[in-house]
């Protein structure tokens, strides 16, 4: 049975893999830190959060995100060195934790809850929180619920522990020549598509090679795979599966999917690629597409899309989430947040050649199959059913 446990209490844990979810009514951001005994972090690494999703040995890694986020935490492999690993959150677009209604961390072993720490969050105006603290303590590992508030987000937090951020100067000032740092500084920014905010256009980086176009464009698609713990989580595993249709600049169009092992070529056309497909639901990182974006100039459109091959049709219930990272580009992102959907597709966002630039639109459209979808866009393929 779980233990709950009050703000400024701790409690024993044991050394395994352990997920720590972070529970709130409104999407947010959250983050974690691997500290050393002075209560800093030794390299770029050890801060995870959305534009790092790992630590360089996975002791550490940023499995889900938005209203249902959550860690893994392998304690047995963390260098001697890191003596805690504390967890934070800080509300999207500037607002207080108060707006998050309600708030939530827990420490889960094997599937099942082991410490609940509900957070009170009456009269907390602070825009940043550090939830919690996994910590060593006499050769053994604990968890302490911490519930201190930090005011300025998540900059200030992170330059708390010791993250060195880089913070342009304003566009009015003129640059000043300075020493190369010790540390590269961790960029911060981040680009979420919204109903209000539906798109973004990005041009291609300046200091990549010629010929590299945008460089390797990397989807990444995580949900939550079910609502519980144990047996009745496996029986009710949601699996959902990532796929893109790719037209060219000629008229060509090809589509890639794990259904009917269409898994694509990254050198060769369709210059997609859908890295193996998670059969089982237990991929910790969900599904990554990848894009050559050194062939960009010969692409005229990508459309992203995701099916639930498994499963009840609900995509509220998977706290889905896509992402896209470019390089030098902040990654861009969109929740598949339609509230009780019950259609089986969703078509997540369109990756448009405008120019030779690259526009990514978010969709969010639902439809009951590739046949519907196929016709709202007009691809003109002809279908038929498929396994996998």
């Amino acid at each position: 049975m779980a233990t709950q446990l009050i703000a400024g209490g701790n409690g024993p844990v044991p050394e395994t893999t352990l997920v720590i979810r972070v529970k709130s009514a409104v999407a947010a951001d959250v983050s974690a830190f691997r500290l050393e005994a002075n209560g800093k972090t030794q390299a770029d690494d050890d801060f995870i959060f959305y534009g790092q999703k790992q630590s360089h040995d996975r002791s550490l890694l940023l499995l889900t995100e938005g209203e249902n986020s959550s860690f893994s935490v392998n304690l047995s492999a963390l260098p001697a060195n890191l003596q805690k690993v504390a967890f934070t959150i800080t509300p999207e677009s500037g607002n207080t934790i108060q707006s998050l209604r309600t708030l939530s961390i827990s420490v889960e072993v094997s599937g099942q809850p082991y410490l609940i720490c509900p957070v009170d969050l009456a009269g907390r105006n602070e825009a940043a929180l550090i939830l919690g603290e996994l910590y060593r303590r006499n050769g053994e590992w604990k968890f302490r619920f911490v519930a201190q508030g930090f005011n300025g987000g998540l900059q200030p937090l992170a330059e708390h522990f010791g993250v060195t951020i880089d913070a342009p100067p304003p566009e009015e000032a003129k640059p000043v020549p300075a020493p190369e740092p010790a540390a590269k500084p961790i960029n911060l920014s981040k680009v979420t598509l919204t109903k209000e905010q539906p798109s973004v256009n990005l041009t291609k980086p300046v200091n990549l090679s010629k010929g590299q176009g945008f460089g390797r464009i990397r989807v990444n698609l995580n949900w939550n795979r079910a609502s519980g713990g144990g047996f009745f989580s496996k029986l009710n595993a949601i699996d959902l599966d990532l796929g893109a249709y790719v037209r060219f600049k000629d008229g060509h169009q090809d589509l890639v999917q794990a259904l009917g092992n269409r898994f694509g070529d990254y050198q060769h056309v369709p210059y997609v690629h859908l890295e193996a497909d998670d059969r089982t639901g237990s991929a910790s990182e969900g599904e990554w597409l990848n894009i050559n974006g050194a062939k960009w100039d010969d692409i005229a459109e990508v459309v992203i899309f995701a099916f639930i091959y498994k499963g009840v049709p609900n995509w509220a219930k998977t706290d889905g989430v896509v992402t896209l990272q470019l390089p030098e580009q902040p990654p861009i992102e969109t929740r598949l947040n339609a509230d009780g959907s019950s259609q089986s597709m969703c078509a997540i966002a369109r990756l448009e050649n405008i120019n030779n630039t690259l526009k990514v639109e978010r969709l969010n459209a639902y439809f009951g199959g590739h046949e519907p979808m196929d016709k709202a866009y007009g691809w003109g393929f002809n279908w038929r059913s498929g396994s996998k």
